[in-house]
């Protein structure tokens, strides 16, 4: 009978638990293996969501750029349109933006009257009278085309009847013209229509032809200066020249 040996059996219990440890490990790094990967694959789905989400928002919002980028991006139209537009007259003050009507009537008095110095009764304005807001309104005298308007404020309108008021009757540096009646008519006028409490009453003022010059109430004349005309002759408004007006300076 051969001797018992204790290494022999000793043997095979270490190689078999040695392999069952190796069997084990190998379980255990493919577990962590398959968790890892189904990790990665979890965040990789995560970020794909946050992704569209951004670029969703970019797109609803009219805006393009990349996530976290630095550089400035184009703003949307909605943004454009609530930016002042370009032209307007932002820096000059009592402009007041245009009404939902027209305030400058198609078919003026000044059109039907003998001439641009012939107010109709009850039409001017006296310049004690308080006001509340001042429309100018720049006609083609010959068929009554509206060349251009622009609403103004009540302080704004103070200021143009306050310059208006403290003029002498005639401005001795414009010139004096002699000149046949068909060219006497001027081409175009401004009437500055203002708002009281009586209704709109009007100044009618005359810069070209060559007849006389000034601002009209019906009751009085002013003589033409630069002072109340860069107040209102704005835009449209502001004619490109004309024959009395070559000749004045600071308007």
């Amino acid at each position: 009978m051969p001797e018992h040996d204790p290494e022999q059996e000793l043997g095979p219990k270490i190689t078999s638990a040695l392999q069952d440890h190796a069997d084990l490990t190998g379980m255990q790094k493919s577990g962590l293996a398959r968790e890892a990967r189904r990790r990665v694959h979890r965040r990789r789905q995560a970020w794909s969501a946050a992704a569209g989400a951004v670029l969703v928002a970019a797109v609803g919002g009219g805006v393009w750029g990349l996530v976290g980028s630095q550089s400035p991006v184009a703003s949307s139209h909605s943004d454009a349109a609530s930016a002042p537009a370009a032209g307007t007259a932002k820096g000059s003050p009592g402009i007041v933006g245009p009404r939902l009507q027209s305030v400058c009537p198609g078919a003026p008095a000044i059109q039907r009257a003998a001439g641009p110095n012939a107010l109709p009764a009850g039409t001017g304005l006296d310049l004690s009278t308080p006001v509340t807001g001042m429309t100018a309104c720049r006609y083609k005298l010959s068929d009554g085309t509206v060349l251009g308007q622009q609403s103004f404020d009540a302080s704004a309108a103070r200021q143009v009847v306050a310059a208006i008021r403290g003029l002498p009757e005639r401005n001795p540096e414009l010139p004096v013209f002699k000149c046949a009646p068909q060219t006497a008519k001027p081409a175009e006028a401004i009437v500055l229509r203002f708002d009281t409490a009586d209704g709109v009453r009007e100044i009618w003022v005359e810069y070209d032809g060559c007849e006389s010059p000034g601002f009209f109430t019906g009751t009085h004349i002013y003589g033409l200066y630069a002072a109340p005309l860069k107040l209102f002759m704005v835009g449209a408004v502001r004619p490109s020249g004309s024959t009395y007006l070559n000749a004045l300076q600071g308007w």
